[in-house]
C-alpha cells in the first residue's frame, strides 16, 4: 500500500454508524479555509484508501490526486476538493452499497457498525466537507468505479437535487424488469455473502428493489436527472463476464435515453478498457473536465 501523502485521513466519531466515520480529503495548494467555497468531486468505490493508494492494484502507479494535479496543470479544470469517504468495512471486506443494512448483525467485520452507510454519507460526510472544508453546497459531483459506480448513481437517483453531475467508469449496475419498477429476480450480482448485511438473507424484492440504481432512477424526479451532466464508461465486450461490465453499462445507457438523458462522453465502451485502476483513472482524467464545466454553469447561474 502507497497511500499518496498529500491525501488528509478525517476521523470522526459517526453518529449514523456508531462507529468511527473515515475519509481521505485533498485540497489543492491554493486552497485557503476561509476563501471562497470550492466545488467538490466525491470519489467512490467502498474503502476510503482506494481512490488514493498509488498500488491498489497491479496496473496502477499514480493516485487520483496525480489525476487532478495533471488535468489541471493542462488548465481544464480549477480549484477542486476530492473526498473519498469510507463506505465498506474497515478491512474492506463488507461493501456498504451506500446503504442502510438491513441485517448489520450477519457480519462481525469491523466499521460496520449500525451499517447506515446511506446515512452517514448524506447526513454526515456531505455536510462535514461543507463545514470543514468549506466545500460548495450547490457543486457537488460524484465519480465511481465498479460498486463506486453503482453507489455514484444510486446517490444521484436517491437525491438528484444534492449534485450536478456523475461519473462511471464500469459501474455494477444491477438489471431492473418490468419497466424499471422491479429489480431482474434472476440477476445473480448481488448474491455474494458480503451483501448479506446490507441486503438480508434470504434477499427480498422490496429490499432488492430499493437498492437497484435503476429502479430508483424510474423513481425520481426526471426534470431534476435531467439537470445532471452524466459520464457513463466501461469496458469492452470481449471481455466480458470477468473483464468489463459492459453489458451492464449499456443496460445503464438505455435506461438513462428512457428518461431524455444522454451520456455527455463521446465513447462509452472504451476499446482497450479493463476492470483496472489505470483505466478508472483514465477515466476520471475525462471526467474532471466535464464535472468543472457542470460546476460553472450552475454556479453561473446562481451568480
Amino acid at each position: 500500500m502507497e497511500i499518496d501523502p498529500r491525501a488528509r485521513l478525517i476521523e470522526w466519531p459517526s453518529a449514523a454508524l456508531g462507529v468511527t466515520g473515515r475519509m481521505y480529503v485533498y485540497a489543492p495548494p491554493d486552497y485557503q479555509p476561509e476563501g471562497p467555497p470550492l466545488p467538490v468531486v466525491y470519489l467512490l468505490r467502498g474503502h476510503e484508501r482506494e481512490w488514493v493508494n498509488r498500488r491498489e492494484d497491479e496496473s496502477r502507479f499514480g493516485s487520483a490526486i496525480d489525476v487532478y494535479e495533471r488535468v489541471r496543470a493542462r488548465g481544464d479544470v480549477g480549484p477542486l476538493l476530492l473526498a473519498m469517504p469510507g463506505l465498506a468495512s474497515a478491512d474492506n471486506r463488507i461493501p456498504g452499497l451506500l446503504a442502510d443494512f438491513v441485517a448489520p448483525e450477519l457480519t462481525d467485520a469491523p466499521g460496520v457498525g449500525s451499517g447506515r452507510f446511506a446515512t452517514f454519507f448524506f447526513d454526515e460526510v456531505l455536510p462535514l466537507m461543507e463545514r470543514e472544508f468549506g466545500a460548495h453546497p450547490a457543486a457537488r459531483a460524484l465519480t465511481g468505479f465498479s460498486l463506486g459506480g453503482y453507489m455514484a448513481v444510486k446517490a444521484v437517483a436517491l437525491r438528484p437535487d444534492l449534485f450536478v453531475s456523475v461519473s462511471a467508469y464500469d459501474g455494477s449496475f444491477p438489471y431492473a424488469s418490468d419497466g424499471g419498477r422491479m429489480a431482474r429476480r434472476y440477476d445473480t450480482l448481488l448474491n455474494a455473502t458480503m451483501f448479506d448485511p446490507a441486503l438480508g438473507r434470504p434477499r427480498t424484492p422490496e429490499v432488492m428493489r430499493a437498492q437497484n440504481p435503476i429502479c430508483l432512477l424510474m423513481q425520481a424526479d426526471r426534470a431534476a436527472l435531467r439537470r445532471i451532466t452524466w459520464m457513463i464508461q466501461y469496458g469492452p465486450e470481449h471481455i466480458e463476464p470477468w473483464g468489463s461490465n459492459f453489458y451492464r453499462g449499456e443496460y445503464l445507457l438505455r435506461a438513462l435515453a428512457t428518461l431524455g438523458i444522454a451520456n455527455a462522453v463521446p465513447v462509452a465502451a472504451l476499446p482497450d478498457g479493463a476492470h483496472t485502476w489505470a483505466v478508472a483513472d483514465r477515466h476520471l482524467e475525462q471526467a474532471l473536465p466535464l464535472h468543472y464545466r457542470a460546476f460553472e454553469r450552475v454556479l453561473a447561474h446562481r451568480l
